[in-house]
């Protein structure tokens, strides 16, 4: 990977490096209802606001829950769908914004439903004319990108937490430009689940994700059909909503702006991107009328660095039941969550006592980092989503007490192995500079993406990976096909492990055990995180446990260490990982597995 040490200078100096190391018509006047307090969370405090304008390029002031929460088409079925250029108007007082999606939705992608053990096929086409909607933004000295992104971006669309082939991935490397496609055959063996789909081209992700390539992928089964009457009894039909949450920034005229900071040139990478606007389902903090009752959200954190500390207005508890890889052995009830980039929750809320006209807001108070809010004077995105009662008796039935085991009922998750009884392996997760160490990127094991060696867990075994997150950054760690269950975190003492454990330079494994730093006790998942996961929160001064599993070729159905050709020629073999902060899997912050034999 090319160092660059010109585009490391130029961060550094312009204080962005700590960066690296992290309407409809007929509302019901849901603004009004809302009343002046909320009408000035829309609006930082004077001294907020300006600090915020030296250092970063500020959105227009805008009134939140004004338009009205839109929700994707559903498709089913094997279909081609085309990523092309669209238009969109993202609040009702910005002008309407060129923008990117799949399948002609006007931003974002409609969400594609599938059942479990039913292949489907799906074929996605670049049609994506006239340059790149960020060309500017592109920075050439990425592994992967290069001027032509410009004016010919490529795209590889990634089935995120779907146990696939790897020719049917959608590997970084295996991109393509305008005029070219890919067809994707999932065989969907897997339980239910919300996934989702999005870009993955190596070096410009970030830049494609916040043009629009996302979109959500529900897989159902027999026991999660998704249905009225399911055997779940869990919300269905209308009461079944996907919530799709991003930062965004934006200019004067409405469109997109994807730069963050005023003190990055424009085309350079700058660490992080952070919206000052919060959109869902691609509208500034909309509004959703509600029946009286109880509704399930699939949420998911499409941002592309921002994480949520998410809770209702009125601290009302809600249920958890399912994350990423599906449904929890029971319901977990809380008051709060936390959701990372690149994770999913699975929500049942009961609005049973909202009146007609009367309103609870979904909001956040999640802080990023003291350098990263020094940098760049970046404040919570606190308005999230608004729910206005409409009085109209709604799904009446409480999620059960048990999700999985019996009849009727998945499988229960199975039981975590005892400690000590599994492999271990150990993953640094440094910061871009450290005092005694030498200037580098955000890096697993201090490695690029070229470096050696490749990790190669055998097939059929199971791993207990310990991320030691030695920077100032919590890191969303994803695994492509393989889920994890987190089995606890600990806490450790950074700067004694940094000065016992010299770093070497770039490009050289380094990989220290943690054990004689660790402080504390180990801390067990929340009961909402215990499923199962294929993105996993590591917070910063912390050595997070999950466990692993590599199936087997005779269990998936297909062989996982298969080589294939991409687009481009190049022969490819198995997936990656990498953190699902997407500025820092463009940089250097995302490696190459092999599942071996």
């Amino acid at each position: 990977m090319p160092q660059g040490p010109t585009r490391r200078s130029l961060l550094t100096a312009g204080g962005l490096g700590v960066l690296g190391g992290l309407g409809a018509a007929n509302a019901p006047s849901p603004a009004s209802a809302a009343g002046t307090a909320s009408a000035a969370s829309a609006t930082a405090e004077p001294a907020e606001a300006s600090a915020a304008t030296a250092l970063t390029f500020a959105s227009p002031q805008l009134t939140p829950y004004v338009d009205e929460l839109p929700v994707a088409p559903v498709l089913a079925g094997d279909r081609t769908i085309l990523m092309a250029t669209s238009t969109h108007r993202f609040h009702r007082d910005l002008g309407v914004a060129k923008t990117w999606s799949y399948g002609g939705e006007p931003y974002l992608g409609p969400t594609i439903e599938a059942q479990s053990g039913e292949p489907l096929a799906l074929t996605f086409g670049n049609a994506l004319v006239g340059g790149h909607l960020f060309a500017a933004d592109v920075d050439p000295t990425l592994e992967g990108a290069s001027e032509l992104d410009r004016t010919q971006p490529r795209t590889s669309v990634h089935v995120h937490g779907a146990v696939t082939p790897p020719e049917a991935d959608g590997h970084p490397e295996n991109g393509y430009r305008p005029g070219g496609s890919m067809t994707h055959r999932h065989p969907n063996g897997q339980d239910a689940a919300h996934l989702w789909y999005h870009d993955h081209a190596m070096g410009i992700t970030r830049l494609n994700a916040v043009a629009g390539l996302a979109g959500t992928y529900l897989l159902r089964d027999a026991y999660d059909t998704g249905a009225a009457g399911n055997p779940l009894g869990l919300p269905s039909g209308e009461f079944e909503v996907p919530l799709t949450l991003a930062d965004r920034r934006f200019q004067a005229d409405g469109s997109l702006n994807f730069r963050t900071s005023r003190n990055v040139p424009q085309g350079r990478w700058e660490g992080s991107m952070f919206g000052d606007l919060m959109t869902v389902n691609g509208v500034v903090s909309p509004y959703l009328k509600v029946a009286a009752g109880y509704y399930r959200f699939r949420v998911l954190n499409a941002s592309n660095a921002r994480a949520y500390r998410l809770f209702f207005s009125n601290r009302m508890l809600f249920w958890v039941v399912g994350t990423d890889g599906g449904l929890l052995d029971a319901p977990a009830r809380t008051s709060a969550v936390r959701i990372a980039p690149g994770e999913r929750l699975d929500l049942v809320v009961d609005f049973g006592s909202l009146a007609a006209g009367d309103h609870v807001d979904l909001t956040n108070d999640q802080q990023e980092p003291a350098e990263v809010v020094a940098a760049t004077a970046v404040a919570p995105t606190k308005d999230i989503i608004r729910f206005v009662g409409t009085g109209v008796r709604g799904f009446t039935s409480a999620p059960p007490d048990t999700l999985r085991g019996g009849t009727g009922r998945p499988a229960l998750l199975p039981a975590l192995p005892a400690a000590g009884s599994v492999a271990r392996r150990i993953v640094t997760l440094t910061p871009a500079t450290a005092p005694g160490w030498p200037p580098a990127g955000m890096m697993m094991n201090n490695l690029r993406y070229r470096d050696g060696p490749i990790l190669s867990p055998r097939q059929g075994t199971a791993e207990v990976w310990e991320f030691v997150n030695a920077s100032s950054q919590a890191h969303p760690m994803h695994l492509h096909l393989v889920h994890m269950r987190i089995v606890e975190r600990q806490r450790f003492d950074v700067a004694a492990y940094r000065q016992a454990n010299p770093r070497p330079a770039p490009g050289t494994m380094w990989s220290p055990a943690p054990d004689a730093y660790l402080r504390g006790v180990p801390l067990p998942p929340q009961a909402w995180e215990t499923g199962a996961k294929d993105t996993v929160g590591c917070p910063p001064g912390m050595v997070t446990r999950v466990l692993v599993r590599f199936p087997e070729a005779a269990e998936l159905g297909f062989d996982p260490d298969a080589s294939f050709a991409a687009v481009n020629g190049a022969l490819l073999r198995g997936y990656v990982w990498h953190c699902h902060i997407l500025d820092h899997e463009d940089d250097c912050m995302m490696a190459r597995y092999r599942m071996t034999t």
